[in-house]
């Protein structure tokens, strides 16, 4: 029986993928704004920040995801233990 992605899962996966695209277009905005004729430090530096702030969220939320995943697994796997003995 192949499994099925609950709805948290899914938006939890779904809300990962967006902040990873958001903080990839904040930090490729972060290199255009310094390389523009006359840099805009200030805009360049927020926008590197925000993008790095975006990632570590994302990576935060995958890596809580992936965790509880596994908490789920090795739950269920002791409950089927405890049931054949």
């Amino acid at each position: 029986m192949p499994r099925r992605l609950r709805l948290e899962a899914a938006s939890t996966l779904s809300i990962s993928i967006l902040l990873i695209l958001g903080a990839l277009y904040f930090l490729s905005n972060s290199l255009q704004l310094m390389q523009l004729e006359q840099p805009r430090v200030a805009a360049s530096l927020l926008a590197a920040v925000i993008g790095l702030a975006m990632l570590s969220a994302s990576v935060t939320l995958l890596r809580t995801w992936v965790i509880a995943r596994v908490y789920e697994e090795a739950k269920r796997e002791e409950g089927e233990e405890a049931q054949v003995v």
